[in-house]
């Protein structure tokens, strides 16, 4: 044991590993966090590790290894750079939120499951468990990039993991409920209104469509790229003249169709979206479930289930594997059909 001159205990490891001359000490932790057996527990873990002929050339090579801080750019840019901005922007504020502030400057070779339990716990226990499977899964995405490039042996994380408790995704609104919605959103502002109406209208993807810009416009079509949405799968999807009517006014200072400040998309978080639950008395739903409405109702209206699904941009039994190779139909004909369809029944639900 060692104590600082400020009264700081820690307990202390020294030994000559194999084939170096010169001892090694290491600080294993302070005595208030550890107890003696556990001390004692690592003490002689690391015995074995410095009596193997192999430790100071495995040594070696694990401090060329990079640092998990380090690993994550390397991931952002060998592997994210190439997925969709929104999983992007989404992975990485994960692992910079909750992960590099904790284990940024360790070796990526020496983050363990004991170290991501210890993030992921306490936030299951505040039954945050979508947050807590979000940061295991991306904390599990680095140790996978890790391997495959050499840095570590294995992935610690995929053998078992905690057993987060799902969230029912079941919820629909009735038509009841569109138009109590539809008629709460007057209290929003301009930007949001059309925002929240068009989102109920075409049944994109939120962080897809919230990043629209004018030149996506074109002949009554709406235009998402490959690079904006979650499957890599560039959609398009008709605007009705009722649609097109609930469209803000186009700014001079910015090519964006929904910003309030003309330099960056706007965003639809808690605050509206707990404003619009209020002003409708609808408390539990979201922004994500107008597309479960949309393909809800229009299934019980309409045989066509694979045309629906390509408004969704959902990669159905038609456009994966062989099928999907061979199949490159954008079926535009159908998708205004069925979204002429469906604003016309929103517009009479809506009165």
């Amino acid at each position: 044991m060692r104590k600082t001159a400020k009264g700081v205990a820690s307990f202390i490891f020294e030994k000559r590993p194999a084939g170096s001359s010169v001892a090694k000490q290491i600080t294993l932790g302070r005595c208030k966090d550890w107890s003696i057996e556990q001390a004692r527990a690592k003490a002689r873990q690391l015995v074995v590790e410095y009596s193997s002929p192999d430790y100071v050339s495995s040594q070696a090579l694990k401090a060329a290894n990079p640092s998990f801080e380090q690993a994550v750019g390397l991931y952002d840019e060998l592997v994210l750079s190439q997925r969709a901005a929104s999983y992007r922007d989404k992975t990485l504020g994960t692992l910079r939120r909750y992960l590099v502030p904790k284990f940024g400057p360790l070796n990526v070779s020496d983050i363990s499951r004991q170290h991501v339990l210890g993030i992921v716990t306490p936030i299951m226990q505040a039954n945050r468990n979508p947050t807590a499977q979000m940061i295991w899964e991306a904390a599990s995405n680095v140790m996978t990039f890790a391997v495959r490039h050499g840095y570590r042996d294995d992935n610690p994380l995929i053998r078992v993991k905690p057993e987060f408790k799902k969230v029912a995704r079941e919820r629909f609104l009735s038509f009841e409920e569109v138009r109590a919605v539809w008629l709460a959103t007057n209290a929003l502002s301009e930007i949001h209104k059309a925002a929240v109406r068009l989102l109920m209208l075409l049944p994109f993807r939120k962080t897809e469509f919230l990043g629209s810009n004018w030149g996506e416009v074109q002949n009554d079509w709406i235009n998402i790229p490959a690079n904006r949405t979650k499957n890599t799968d560039a959609t398009s999807l008709f605007i009705s003249s009722f649609a097109q009517s609930q469209l803000p006014s186009r700014q001079n200072t910015s090519d964006l169709i929904f910003t309030t400040d003309g330099v960056v998309p706007t965003r639809l978080g808690s605050k509206i979206l707990n404003k619009l639950r209020l002003e409708a008395s609808i408390p539990h739903w979201q922004i994500h479930d107008f597309r479960r409405t949309f393909s809800t109702h229009m299934h019980e209206v309409n045989s066509a289930h694979h045309i629906i699904e390509a408004c969704l941009n959902h990669r159905d039994g038609t456009r994966q594997g062989v099928s999907g190779v061979y199949n490159r139909a954008k079926y535009r004909d159908q998708k205004q059909m069925i979204l002429q369809q469906w604003s016309d029944i929103l517009e009479d639900a809506v009165g």
